[in-house]
């Protein structure tokens, strides 16, 4: 095999779990594989703007002594900016009241708010559809650590499923999670987590991390986000997105989580941290971490 990832990319499509259309799923194939399976598989949601990245950071690492090997799956919509940024919505973020979605403005209607809602059936699509797929088309990977990352409203997604199902995956990477969503609704599914985190046989790894630059007040805003300049600030104010997210691990800790790692990346902000948190992140979920 080639050692370039886009040699190491494969890629097939299955139907969408609760609506028409299909799911791009890619997957990336550890350059050196190990010689004792099984072999870990992380899985990324909203592929179409991190998949790339992940594997090129994971086969880079791979080739360290110690960093274990590690497919990559991708799980996208080959679709356009504008199209990916409302799909993702609906499949990765929980319901959401009219008064929040109101008080998103027109930001809420970009993205498209009004149809979110499909975090817990997604969920059950990754594990019950994909990863049963995944391990007939790699069965190297029977056995093996699945491991979730999400960023942003993807970073909300994987604290539903820790919070809900903590079962499901065997490490967490939740990464500058979108907790405001709601009004920080998801904070109450911390009610009886301690009880479902107790019943397990083995507790997941968590690592929960932030830019810490992410409450900085913006001086502009990006074309496309439907916001004025006041209005951006006004939501970053609201979505205390480092202090949240502190909070947030502080929360999971006093619950009982004993794997868990939170860090505020000193130098970035909501979209340079994303490579950190997916190398330091996966460093962490593979025990290369304290």
């Amino acid at each position: 095999m080639q050692f370039s990832v886009r040699a190491s990319v494969e890629q097939f499509t299955l139907a969408h779990p609760f609506r028409e259309g299909l799911l791009q799923i890619s997957v990336a194939v550890p350059a050196i594989e190990a010689a004792d399976a099984p072999i870990p598989v992380l899985y990324i949601v909203d592929g179409d703007i991190l998949f790339g990245m992940a594997a090129e950071i994971g086969r880079a690492v791979s080739t360290v002594e110690g960093f274990p090997a590690h497919y990559v799956v991708g799980i996208g919509y080959d679709a356009a900016f504008a199209d990916v940024m409302r799909l993702r919505t609906a499949d990765l973020a929980p319901p959401i009241g009219a008064e929040a979605l109101d008080d998103l403005g027109a930001f809420g209607t970009a993205i498209g708010g009004e149809n979110s809602g499909g975090a817990d059936a997604f969920l059950a699509f990754l594990i019950e559809t994909l990863r049963p797929e995944i391990a007939a088309r790699y069965p190297q990977t029977v056995g093996g650590a699945p491991i979730l990352f999400g960023h942003s409203l993807g970073g909300l997604f994987a604290a539903n499923a820790l919070l809900t199902r903590p079962d499901s995956f065997a490490s967490f990477i939740i990464s500058s999670p979108s907790l405001w969503w709601d009004g920080f609704s998801i904070l109450q599914k911390l009610s009886g987590f301690n009880q479902r985190l107790a019943r397990l046989p083995q507790q997941p790894r968590v690592f929960v991390d932030v830019g810490a630059k992410e409450q900085d007040v913006p001086t502009s805003v990006p074309d496309g986000m439907g916001l004025t300049l006041e209005e951006a600030q006004a939501q970053v104010r609201a979505a205390r997105m480092v202090d949240g997210a502190k909070d947030f691990a502080g929360a999971l800790r006093d619950s009982g989580v004993s794997n868990l790692r939170h860090v505020a990346f000193a130098e970035d902000d909501h979209v340079s941290v994303a490579p950190a948190a997916i190398l330091h992140g996966m460093r962490f979920a593979l025990g290369r971490g304290a």
